[in-house]
């Protein structure tokens, strides 16, 4: 997409993100317990959960969730584009389970995506990081080292629903808007079914990423002599994409890396810009 395109999409979904944070508040399963798990850190192992069955029950690792863990995918805002941000690249079952693995991050500017969402019937069952090397995906975007993914889906967590294809969508540090991922998967027999005798789900206990997560920082700065350039990358020898005038400037940071910073701000510019630069002159 474009770059100006972009920059509208990322200021729409900072002013969004209020908005985002009462919906969330709605989410099936956020209760006191669910809102304490998630506030108490990363996970330290993994929750089981265990249908009736005989001695020594096969375990199934999955990312999944299913019933009241999931929730509406609409609470989240669509962008306002057709240009996809990745790619569903891999898709296998493996007995009760389809795993699925591919790349997200937006080729433009290279902004990372934090998180891919997996959704099926039209809601969120799963929230997988995006954090896997790419040394393919960096060599067409610097910025994007690292934007690979993968999830584990338990069958009986797509449905139930009269076709639970399951689509996937890229959630970038900011703002409540989901960027659609290419790809859809089918959904495989015995999606929505239950587990057979004898398999247990085990499942980790942190909480899936919702819009009540999607603040981005604003900043106002004061900006000397020509103003800055923005590049396309957090590189000096990044091509030039616009510029940031001197004088006062009031910016979203949409992304931090390696002593640069991904803004953009009302005007439609957007690009990376020195993190001294920027703030050196406060």
């Amino acid at each position: 997409m474009s770059v100006a395109r972009l920059a509208r999409i990322l200021i729409v979904a900072v002013v969004s993100a209020g908005a985002a944070a009462l919906l969330a508040g709605n989410l099936p399963g956020k209760d006191a317990g669910t809102r304490a798990a998630a506030a108490a850190g990363p996970p330290t192992g993994l929750e089981l959960l265990t249908m009736p069955t005989g001695d020594d029950p096969v375990a199934l690792a999955v990312d999944s969730r299913g019933g009241d863990e999931t929730y509406p995918v609409w609470l989240w805002a669509p962008a306002s584009t057709d240009t996809n941000v990745g790619r569903i690249e891999e898709t296998t079952v493996e007995g009760d389970v389809l795993a699925l693995s591919g790349w997200a991050g937006d080729m433009s500017l290279g902004l990372r995506m934090s998180d891919v969402l997996l959704v099926a019937c039209d809601r969120v069952i799963a929230s997988v990081p995006v954090s896997q090397p790419r040394d393919d995906i960096a060599a067409r975007h610097p910025n994007l080292t690292t934007a690979g993914w993968s999830a584990r889906l338990a069958l009986a967590d797509l449905g139930p629903c009269r076709q639970p294809d399951v689509t996937a969508y890229g959630v970038a540090r900011f703002g409540n808007v989901l960027f659609p991922v290419e790809g859809a998967v089918p959904a495989p027999a015995g999606a929505g079914g239950g587990l057979p005798a004898g398999v247990q789900l085990a499942r980790l206990p942190d909480a899936m990423r919702s819009p009540e997560r999607a603040d981005a920082p604003v900043r106002v700065v004061n900006l000397d002599g020509d103003g800055i350039a923005l590049r396309r990358c957090g590189r000096d020898q990044c091509a030039v994409i616009g510029r940031l005038p001197a004088g006062r400037q009031r910016l979203v940071i949409l992304d931090s890396q390696s002593g640069w910073q991904l803004v953009a701000n009302s005007g439609g510019s957007a690009g990376w810009a020195p993190t001294d630069r920027l703030y050196g002159s406060n």
